[in-house]
């Protein structure tokens, strides 16, 4: 390995360092309460909760607060979504398609979803994650318990699609989690210092 890959390779070190020591909750809409009643997700009821970011994120990770109800079975699969806001509705902006879409499954109760995640969402502004049942996926008996109380970072909105699009939801206040990250200009103002170092090395090797 040349002196060039050794300090990139030191570079993605240290950008990995980076993003797990900055990783903060961006919606943290509260742990349910077991004992209420608790929102159907299937194929025909969907999801979403609305969270802002003040500049451009990396998503590092989305869970939610699932349970398998009594037809729930270990291995059913759903489908984790983000999209932007649409500003005329306030509600997902499903018709530009998805700004990121994974499927995920449920191993047992509790906060599960989708982690170790790298998505850029390069703007500031409001956002829905969306936790949906398509056609790839095998689950008809998951249940999402509601939010007895607000959590760090509450959901700015919340939103029900029963398969005729998303309309507004209030009262029933579901568990989701969302990691992220800030994106890193002084990171990767380093990283262009190290490369230019590394070919300055490199010209030397070969002179």
């Amino acid at each position: 390995m040349n002196h060039t890959k050794k300090l990139l390779a030191g570079v993605l070190l240290l950008a990995g360092a980076s993003r797990e020591a900055q990783a903060s909750l961006v919606l943290d809409s509260g742990t349910p309460d077991n004992s209420k009643p608790a929102l159907s997700l299937d194929g025909n009821d969907y999801y979403a909760a609305e969270f802002n970011l003040s500049a451009g994120q990396t998503i590092t990770g989305i869970q939610g607060y699932i349970t398998g109800g009594d037809t729930g079975v270990v291995g059913d699969t759903f489908t984790i979504s983000i999209y932007a806001n649409n500003p005329s509705t306030s509600l997902p902006a499903v018709s530009g398609g998805a700004l990121f879409s994974q499927q995920a499954s449920y191993q047992a109760d509790g906060w599960t979803g989708l982690t170790n995640l790298s998505t850029t969402l390069s703007g500031a502004g409001q956002y829905w994650v969306a936790f949906e049942v398509g056609a790839a996926d095998s689950t008809a008996g998951l249940l999402l318990p509601i939010v007895a109380s607000n959590g760090s970072a509450p959901a700015l909105k919340y939103a029900f699609d029963a398969g005729s699009g998303y309309t507004a939801m209030t009262g029933d206040n579901f568990g989701v989690q969302v990691s992220a990250v800030p994106l890193p200009p002084a990171l990767l103002l380093f990283a262009s210092g190290i490369l230019g170092t590394g070919g300055l090395l490199r010209r030397r090797e070969t002179t």
